[in-house]
């Protein structure tokens, strides 16, 4: 395989930035947001956060559209920074409640359920079948495994949030836990909004599918590791897996548009659009730097913007410490456990 020229691990991050910049969009931080909400928790029921949260390049003071918008900012750009503010604040919740309530055996290894929709039949507890399964179905099912695995998590969380608003809403008294306020005005956010009702979205299913994506790009990550390095042990594609994590992160720092064309055009997302694909050989996302870490290669950049999109915040994950590791930490475990390494160098 042919090399790229050497590079900062840097340069994909500026790269994609300045695409961004060319379809006419600019990232907005939402790290002072969650900072003021944690500050003064009132913060959530007030106008302004509905506005951008006063601090936003957008804001200039200017007058209401009448929708709760300034009337510089697009509507649905409004309710992204809002949605995208709320989830990130409530997803050290999501990591936390992850960290504790995954299913592990006597042996601390990560149980995983079997995924009812695969077309294999394969239970992942079967060891024997899983070994004997050809490298792309042994593929599929652990992928698909772990996205319902998460799945399970995450419906959990949702309800638990859910029950904690119903408890202080049955008290009467007008005191509320932050998580619960946090978790009311983002179902309301959620259901006032004309953008995500069109998605047909709710705090379950959009916590769901980001969850899918970064799943999927973990795994790919995993599965890149012997395409670029061949013929190494478990022990050393671990380390480069763990250790090129900060190199694949930019890509959570993007618009949802430039996301999804960036992962179709180097072969990361499947014609299917389902997570449960092996990594392509053709890939083209995945390249060695020149300290022989895994980084993304900016080749396949398209700069993408919907009709009327002017700004973006990056997924809710990347503002959560410790979310996007964990998956990864959940993903690479598996890949050890599994002895994944060796399978997808078979054949």
């Amino acid at each position: 395989m042919s090399q790229p020229p050497p590079s900062r691990s840097n340069d994909f991050a500026q790269t994609f930035n300045a695409a961004h910049g060319d379809g006419g969009l600019t990232r907005v931080s939402i790290a002072h947001i969650l900072q003021k909400i944690q500050a003064d928790p009132s913060y959530l029921f007030g106008q302004e956060l509905k506005q951008g949260a006063g601090q936003c390049p957008f804001h200039k003071g200017g007058a209401s559209d009448g929708n709760g918008a300034d009337a510089g900012l697009p509507q649905d750009d409004a309710d992204k920074i809002l949605v995208n503010s709320l989830l990130a604040f409530l997803f050290g919740r999501l990591r936390d409640h992850i960290a504790a309530k995954m299913p592990l055996d006597e042996a601390g290894r990560l149980m995983l359920p079997i995924p009812p929709r695969s077309p294999h039949g394969l239970d992942p507890a079967e060891r024997a079948a899983m070994a004997a399964a050809a490298p792309d179905v042994f593929c599929s099912v652990l992928r698909d495994a772990t996205c319902h695995l998460l799945d399970g998590l995450i419906t959990g969380w949702v309800a638990e949030l859910l029950q904690e608003e119903e408890h202080y809403r049955s008290l009467g008294s007008g005191e509320i836990s932050i998580d619960a306020a946090a978790t009311f005005v983002l179902r309301s956010a959620l259901e006032d909004s004309a953008l995500y009702q069109r998605a047909g979205y709710d705090m379950l299913s959009i916590t769901k599918t980001g969850s899918h994506t970064a799943i999927h790009i973990c795994w790919a990550l995993v599965e890149a590791a012997p395409l670029l390095v061949p013929g190494r042990d478990a022990a050393f594609y671990d380390d480069l897996v763990r250790r090129s994590l900060k190199q694949i992160v930019p890509l959570s720092v993007s618009s949802l548009g430039m996301l999804v064309h960036y992962m179709e055009h180097s072969g990361i997302e499947p014609p299917d659009g389902l997570a449960v694909h092996r990594l392509p050989a053709d890939q083209t996302a995945f390249v060695l730097d020149d300290a022989g870490l895994i980084r993304l290669n900016a080749a396949p950049i398209v700069t993408f913007a919907k009709p009327g999109e002017r700004y973006y915040t990056g997924c809710p994950a990347f503002y959560s410490t410790g979310l996007i590791k964990l998956y990864l930490d959940m993903v690479a475990g598996l890949a050890l456990d599994y002895h994944a390494y060796d399978r997808l160098q078979e054949g």
